[in-house]
């Protein structure tokens, strides 16, 4: 069990409940936070290549997208954060499940994390626009401050569009209404 010392400080000094499913969840989502932004990386130049170039052609786009080496992972960190907000929205219940094939609450929400952020991102890729902001973001790097921030913006407009969810900082998640 891989957990971060954040969370068993914080337990300590503000006295959470130490077996409330989300405290436990959000931990799981810290924990592996930059293998999944890593493997993020790795899955959007794949995911290019096998569905808009399945015959495995090289030209400039794909010789830059096969040589890219990212390592800016913090700029997938609101990417990242966003879709762990809604999947503790969605699965957001406080009550812990009882186990009885004896496995860690940690090591089943974590599982659960990340065969649902895989799910999620192929999906989400499916969109040209979400696949072309993160290739931007990962592979075509030579963007400014301010450009970064533009195309971050498109990521989040395109996952709360897709889950019809908006998130705010201090009203929490809410469901999209049609006017």
């Amino acid at each position: 069990m891989n957990r971060t010392p954040f969370f068993e400080e914080a337990r300590t000094a503000h006295k959470w409940f130490p077996m409330d499913k989300n405290y436990i969840l959000k931990e799981a989502q810290l924990g592996s936070r930059q293998e999944l932004i890593e493997w993020t990386t790795e899955f959007v130049t794949r995911f290019y290549q096998s569905e808009h170039n399945p015959l495995g052609l090289v030209d400039d786009t794909i010789s830059k997208i096969q040589g890219a080496r990212f390592e800016k992972w913090d700029l997938l960190y609101p990417t990242y954060a966003k879709l762990a907000a809604i999947y503790r929205h969605k699965h957001g219940e406080v009550q812990l499940q009882i186990l009885f094939d004896g496995d860690d609450h940690y090591d089943k929400y974590l599982f659960e994390w990340k065969q649902t952020y895989g799910r999620w991102l192929t999906d989400l890729c499916q969109s040209r626009f979400f696949l072309r902001a993160l290739l931007e973001i990962t592979v075509f790097q030579n963007h400014g401050e301010h450009q970064l921030l533009l195309i971050n913006n498109r990521l989040q407009s395109h996952i709360e569009h897709y889950f019809g969810l908006r998130i705010y900082k201090y009203r929490g998640i809410q469901e999209l209404t049609a006017a």
